[in-house]
């Protein structure tokens, strides 16, 4: 599999064309690692309380969850597509492991991901000592762009992809019931 030269003939925009989208791409995940790189900054926490010690640790074994939901997700997802195209059958949709609670298991694991991360962070914007509360208030909205941002990109795009799984897979009785018992995000136990 060369994903490189399958992706080179669709490519016709030119690089200047494509240098704004790179830029507030960039600017994007920025904003949403600020929370981290404000961590950082203020790493050790000087003279925080073990409450706020523990939502940055609570906030980085959250994203941690996330992260490893997610890998495993992509996984099984990536093993039952690719077994699929050995052996040969048409293509189907996946769902089970972690897709058979929610259709899209590896955005929930990426925004469970950048929800610990935002978490993380937080402390260390309320616990910035000697920064003045204007610039507490601008590292909070930074942060909080950064979140709001990814909820809005993932939620699009489950929308847009549970609309194309119901054009591809629609008339199929074993999508119906697939919707029935799943939800689009949040696992449905």
């Amino acid at each position: 599999y060369d994903g490189e030269a399958r992706l080179k003939p669709l490519d016709k925009t030119p690089r200047l064309q494509r240098t704004p989208i790179l830029l507030s791409t960039a600017l994007f995940y920025s904003l949403l690692a600020s929370p981290l790189l404000f961590h950082l900054q203020a790493a050790p926490l000087a003279g925080a309380s073990a409450a706020v010690a523990g939502v940055s640790a609570a906030g980085a074994a959250v994203a941690a969850a996330g992260l490893v939901y997610e890998a495993v997700a992509d996984q099984q997802k990536s093993r039952f597509k690719m077994a699929l195209r050995a052996g040969g059958a048409k293509d189907r949709l996946y769902m089970g492991g972690l897709y058979a609670q929610s259709r899209h298991a590896n955005y929930l694991g990426e925004l469970v991901f950048w929800t610990g991360s935002f978490l993380a962070g937080a402390p260390s914007i309320a616990a910035a000592a000697g920064l003045p509360l204007w610039a507490r208030a601008l590292r909070l909205v930074a942060a909080s762009l950064g979140l709001a941002g990814i909820f809005f990109i993932m939620t699009s795009a489950t929308k847009r992809l549970e609309g194309k799984q119901r054009e591809k897979y629609g008339a199929e009785a074993e999508y119906a019931e697939y919707l029935a018992s799943t939800n689009a995000l949040l696992p449905k136990f």
